[in-house]
Order: structure tokens, then sequence, then C-alpha cells
């Protein structure tokens, strides 16, 4: 009888367990990756050939696993249907200067927020309130499509693109949008400064 139980505590201990994949979200965390932008829903759900309603409840599960993860990336559902993996925001100034295109300064990323903010705005009106400097700002924000500008009389009109949003996260709708950004920026705004102080790349 002793064997026989050794024999099968010992069968117990060594059987490898199986575990079930979930491969419809495996797909859409693999689809959400490499698309490197935002997915509409129905796009999704094509994926994988299943309803949108099933697509939506896996992403939304999917979204659920990566903020239980406290991982540096999240799954984010944004206006009109759409989600997308990205970085999260706050870690940006750490690591911005290994994202393609660089990172944005502190001063280009005061002058973004700014925008954000007042837009629609005139770039002649922005200069007058910031000064001369952001003539160089605005230029790298339209260079990484965070900004569009538009001729208006002999200036520009200057807003944020659906880009922005996507990217830090936030609605398109720009009344919800400006709501969102004095909670989000803050943050970002306040990390950036702490990099590049260390860094001593702002004077005191």
């Amino acid at each position: 009888m002793r064997m026989y139980f050794l024999k099968r505590r010992y069968n117990r201990i060594s059987r490898p367990k199986v575990i079930v994949l979930d491969e419809d979200m495996i797909t859409l965390e693999a689809a959400l990756y490499v698309s490197g932008r935002a997915l509409t829903l129905d796009e999704l759900a094509d994926i994988i050939g299943k309803s949108q309603s099933t697509a939506q409840k896996i992403l939304d599960d999917l979204s659920f696993e990566y903020n239980k993860r406290e991982g540096a990336l999240e799954v984010v559902a944004l206006p009109k249907d759409r989600y997308v993996m990205q970085l999260k925001p706050e870690l940006t100034p750490r690591v911005g200067k290994l994202i393609p295109g660089g990172l944005l300064s502190f001063a280009t990323l005061q002058t973004l927020v700014f925008v954000a903010l007042k837009q629609p705005i005139i770039q002649s009106e922005l200069v007058a309130q910031r000064g001369t400097h952001c003539y160089d700002h605005i230029k790298d924000l339209i260079d990484k499509k965070f900004i569009d500008a538009v001729p208006e009389g002999r200036s520009k009109l200057l807003t944020t693109t659906q880009l922005f949003a996507d990217y830090f996260g936030l609605d398109y709708d720009r009344v919800k949008l400006k709501a969102q950004l004095k909670f989000k920026m803050k943050r970002i705004l306040e990390d950036q400064r702490e990099v590049e102080e260390a860094a001593g790349m702002v004077p005191d």
C-alpha cells in the first residue's frame, strides 16, 4: 500500500499543468501591439472573426489584465469605439529619448499643452503670449504630427491632432479633452521637468 501511495503521489507532482490560453485575446493583443495606432472595434472584431460585442468583452478583459499588471503599457478604450496599446503617459519623460523622433523638451511640451488648452489659437497670439521661441516648438510639433496649422490671414490657426489625442489617451471632443488634459498633463509636465533638471537641462 505504501509503495502504491508513493507512486500516485509522484505522478501527481510530476504531471505538467495544462494552461489553456485565450487565443482571441492573444490575437487582439498582438494586433494592437504591431499596429502602432488605434484600431476600431470593427477592425478588431474582423481580425478574430467574432461579433463586435464579443470583441469588446475580450478587449475590456485585456485592458483589465494590463491594469492589474501595473506595468509600462496600457490598453485604452478611445472615443468612437477605438482601442490602442500605448506606453503610460507618465513614463514618457523617462524613456522618451528612445522613442523614434526623440523626446519633446519641457518647453515644447508646455507649448503643446498651451495650444491644446487654448485651441483653436492663432499662432501670432501664441507667440505674443509665450515668446518667439514658440516658432521652433510649433515646427517640432507639426513634424511630430501633434498639431495642425492652417493659414489664417497672415498667421496660422493651430489645433491638436487625432494623433495627439490617441497618444495621450484623450477624447477627440475638445471640451472633454481640455478637462482630461488639466488632470493628466500636470503629472507629465512635473515628471518631464524632474528629468531635465536631473540632466542639467532646465535652468533654475
